[in-house]
């Protein structure tokens, strides 16, 4: 965690979305806090596992995390997940519009949770599924564009047919409206897979979210 963290700061990152996966590092978020670093903490993240489970098969939320993924079609939770989010339950979370095969994986979901007044986090990517899926209609889009209640975004790319998260094109789909979502205070979050590049090739991801390239 620590290593990932300090090449990732490396690059001027304004902050740090800390997310599931990493090997835990002895006093990891103690030496953010006291580097002053932002951080915000995103789904099954936890400091000493490599993840935290995030629903209970009752659609509870286990986590005390600034953004979640709402369950899958096919988790124990789902069957509750939609009861429990029409009762007002999650408003006090952020929950991530997902991709096929997720609660709010669709245009309609999407609407939905719009409906409700339900916090999100746009993740782009996961957007560019459902509409290359055939399930984002265009006016969902343009509305999703000006929902008040959008409390982060994330930026990838991918081919259309599955997360991939590979880096930013400056012609990736919602790149633009996510830099204005940015320069309006909204948390921009890149979520490529930043190992797996060169520093000259990260830099440019950063550049690519300020703008700036």
């Amino acid at each position: 965690m620590q290593d990932a963290a300090d090449a990732l700061l490396a690059l001027g990152a304004e902050g740090l979305q800390l997310t599931p996966g990493n090997a835990p590092c002895e006093g990891f978020l103690d030496d953010l806090r006291a580097r002053g670093v932002p951080v915000r903490t995103h789904h099954g993240f936890d400091a000493r596992a490599l993840r935290r489970p995030v629903w209970s098969p009752s659609a509870e939320c286990l986590v005390d995390a600034d953004s979640v993924h709402p369950p899958r079609d096919v988790d124990p939770a789902s069957a509750h997940w939609v009861r429990r989010a029409k009762s007002g339950d999650f408003h006090a979370l952020t929950l991530e519009t997902m991709y096929p095969g997720y609660a709010l994986g669709t245009g309609d979901a999407l609407t939905w949770a719009m409906d409700l007044g339900l916090k999100l986090a746009v993740d782009v990517a996961h957007l560019h599924i459902q509409r290359e899926s055939g399930v984002l209609p265009g006016h969902v889009w343009r509305r999703l564009q000006d929902y008040p209640s959008i409390h982060e975004v994330h930026v990838s790319a991918n081919p259309g047919d599955r997360d991939a998260h590979h880096p930013l094109r400056p012609d990736t789909f919602g790149l633009e409206w996510a830099r204005a979502r940015r320069a309006d205070g909204t948390p921009l979050i890149l979520e490529c897979y930043m190992h797996r590049l060169s520093d000259e090739t990260r830099r440019t991801q950063v550049a690519l979210c300020r703008g700036t390239t």
